[in-house]
């Protein structure tokens, strides 16, 4: 790969200081230093970031006839050696007052590249020689002194990377105001019936860490106001087009999602605030057009337009949790699995498959003062599936928690009625099941001797309790994070030279990740890892990321015992980020999302992911 010799020229008069992200020594106002940074050949590649300060002292008209604003000394420019001819790249400079920059090439011509309104000045240069590449950042004002920050990438940076969305400066939501409304007992709200696609412009600015497809940014195209806060909403779209979305909350924070249901993209925001939340809807590629329609519902996305009737018999009676079981896992109920309608036809946020009655809950479980934490189990020979709602309309559903048995965990529970539907994975499955509940995390291991029945409290199904840790990390307990790792171990540090690759075959598995916690999908083998990374001191960021021939997932249990998840990073492939990452051992369980397997390559990264296999299938 080519390279860039990066070389900061500082001087009282002038300075260039690393930005965030890049990694060299402290500088002293005479000094002077070199990095080299490899630039990927890869979607948006790597990106060298610096700071200018200093004096203005002469027009910028001296190096181009007609060039606005006022430079720094001749001898004072940011120098940037390019080691071997190789494609173009991207200078931009951004600051209040800037006027422009200056750029001189190896062959000792000049080029001027005026600022625009948002601040920014921005030049692309083609193929590129070797040679020395020298700018200048040019302010309005002659004696100005020079604030700007200066960046070189291989496409130009955008205001909004640079300054964030200000909303403020945008036009009037092309879909309109609207006030959420939205209740499980009216099911969702229309946002936009017939809304038209613009995927002009990459939305991935809005969040460089996960922002797919291309939409609009002159405007928002709806802006959804929260009147109360919510435990949790949605908005979702869908459209023959493969979609994706971005809604803005009124903090800044910035959530983005591709294919939540199919090709149809839904953001959940839990524990959200009141205030406006701006929406971009875009498409996965860029050009063309399509309409989507846009809804908003409480809970999760209501992708199938059903109104769920929280107020009909439940099949298997009620009960009631009885706090004074303690540890034991209580049985609410024992009754037959009703297997007709899709559970995605209920308002359940992310991943939710197999089938139930949706016509009532089948059981309705009252706590009757809140809880830290309380475990719904469900147990049965056939492959069962559970959703339940928390009376303030929080929903929460699982698969596979241990085993083929579906477990769930609401944290912070509140006082009040849970509805809870069980369900098979397979349409039209029967079989009994047992249903149970737990104060604390799941205890499976009473649950599998029969639990226990409560004295008191029960209604028309008993009730119990129950307790007890079963893993020994916060992930599931299945995953044996201490066996040696199948592949192999990897040691990485602020001081590893280049970023490791491993290329290894992605065991085929029938064992789900899916329900082991937020983004876990795929099929994995639990019984060890397939790599294992140890994490050195001094880390400012570590991204851990997999290209697969299959589309691939990624399952990691950190140095703390946290559990780590992710499908869909980059296109198919899975990737996960760790901030001032923990020292210490990360397992890495890799998989696909169908179970089948294949070759993959596993990288581990700062912050620049090379998204190719090192072999082919």
């Amino acid at each position: 790969m080519s390279s860039v010799r990066l070389s900061f020229l500082s001087t009282a008069a002038c300075a260039l200081v690393l930005g965030a992200g890049a990694h060299a020594p402290a500088m002293a106002q005479e000094a002077g230093f070199a990095v080299d940074v490899t630039v990927l050949g890869q979607n948006w590649g790597s990106r060298i970031h610096g700071r200018v300060h200093g004096p203005t002292v002469e027009p910028a008209s001296a190096f181009v006839r007609g060039c606005a604003g006022h430079v720094g000394a001749e001898d004072r420019a940011a120098v940037f050696e390019v080691t071997e001819a190789r494609g173009g790249l991207a200078f931009t400079a951004a600051g209040d007052g800037l006027a422009g920059m200056v750029i001189g090439t190896p062959d000792g011509l000049f080029r001027c590249a005026l600022a625009e309104s948002d601040r920014l000045a921005s030049a692309e240069l083609g193929t590129m020689s070797p040679g020395l590449y020298r700018v200048w950042v040019a302010m309005a004002d002659e004696g100005a002194d020079i604030d700007a920050q200066l960046f070189v990438a291989q496409r130009p940076v955008s205001a909004l990377e640079i300054f964030g969305l200000d909303l403020a400066e945008l036009g009037e939501p092309r879909e309109g105001y609207h006030v959420f409304t939205a209740t499980e007992a009216t099911g969702r709200q229309v946002l936009a019936p017939n809304g038209t696609l613009m995927p002009e412009v990459p939305l991935r600015p809005l969040n460089p860490s996960y922002c797919p497809g291309f939409g609009n940014m002159d405007a928002p195209d709806a802006v959804l106001t929260l009147e109360a806060p919510e435990r949790a909403f949605s908005i979702f779209a869908m459209s023959p087009r493969d979609l994706t979305m971005a809604v803005v909350a009124p903090d800044g924070t910035v959530t983005c999602d591709d294919d939540t249901f199919g090709l149809h993209p839904a953001v959940t925001l839990n524990n959200a605030q009141p205030g406006d939340y701006a929406i971009f809807v875009g498409a996965f590629s860029q050009g063309g057009t399509a309409q989507y329609e846009l809804f908003a519902s409480q809970g999760g996305p209501a992708f199938v337009d059903t109104q769920i009737d929280l107020d009909a018999a439940p099949r298997a009676g009620t009960a009631v949790l009885d706090p004074s079981l303690g540890g034991a896992a209580q049985l609410l109920a024992t009754a037959p699995v009703v297997s007709r309608d899709p559970f995605r036809a209920l308002p359940v946020s992310g991943h939710c498959p197999g089938f139930t009655g949706i016509d009532a809950p089948d059981l309705v479980l009252t706590l009757e003062g809140p809880e830290d934490q309380f475990s719904l189990m469900a147990m049965s020979p056939t492959d069962l599936v559970m959703a339940a709602r928390s009376p303030d309309g929080l929903w929460l559903c699982n698969d596979d928690s241990y085993g083929l048995h579906p477990g769930l965990t609401f944290d912070n529970a509140p006082a009040g009625e849970y509805h809870i539907f069980v369900g098979t994975f397979g349409q039209g499955r029967s079989g009994q099941y047992n249903l149970f509940a737990s104060l604390g995390p799941q205890n499976w291991q009473d649950a599998e001797r029969g639990g226990t029945v409560s004295d008191g409290g029960a209604g028309e199904g008993g009730a119990g309790g129950a307790g007890g840790a079963v893993g020994g990390h916060q992930g599931d307990p299945r995953l044996d994070i201490t066996a040696e790792p199948a592949v192999g171990r990897i040691s990485f540090g602020p001081d590893t030279r280049s970023d490791p690759r491993i290329v290894f075959d992605v065991a085929r598995s029938s064992q789900a990740a899916f329900g082991m916690g937020p983004e876990c999908a795929g099929y994995i083998t639990m019984e060890r890892p397939d790599i294992v990374i140890t994490a050195r001191e001094g880390l400012p960021q570590m991204m851990v990321y997999m290209v697969s021939q299959a589309d691939g997932t990624l399952v990691v249990i950190g140095p703390d015992g946290a559990l780590h998840c992710n499908d869909d990073f980059e296109g198919l492939h899975p990737g996960l980020v760790f901030e001032d990452p923990l020292p210490g051992d990360y397992a890495i369980f890799a998989g696909t999302y169908g179970g089948g397997g294949g070759v993959a390559t596993l990288g581990v990264t700062v912050s620049n992911p090379d998204w190719v296999m090192d072999r082919a299938p």
